[in-house]
């Protein structure tokens, strides 16, 4: 298998942000790929398995972020993270 590399602009639409539930959730789902998977908000880059960087990354709802993932399965983890981004993160479903 060959190493590919993806990139993608994400964009925050729920509520409260990148907070620490947001955070783990989206470490829990890094975790489950061996590919390098990156946020990041100006110059500021925050691997994605770990909550820490997640929540200095100062991400709020309308902010734009890059995803870079690479690795042998850079397409399955970059569909992955953009679905937890395009759901919202489930916050909006969870409010009802």
């Amino acid at each position: 298998m060959s190493t590919r590399s993806v990139k993608r602009t994400l964009t925050v639409t729920n509520r409260c942000g990148v907070h620490a539930r947001v955070g783990m959730i989206l470490a829990k789902k890094a975790g489950e790929f061996v590919s390098d998977i990156k946020l990041l908000k100006g110059s500021y880059a925050a691997d994605c398995r770990s909550v820490l960087d997640l929540l200095a990354l100062g991400a709020f709802q309308g902010d734009r972020l890059e995803l870079l993932v690479s690795g042998v399965d850079a397409d399955d983890a970059a569909d992955a993270i953009t679905a937890l981004f395009d759901s919202g993160f489930y916050e909006e479903k969870e409010a009802m």
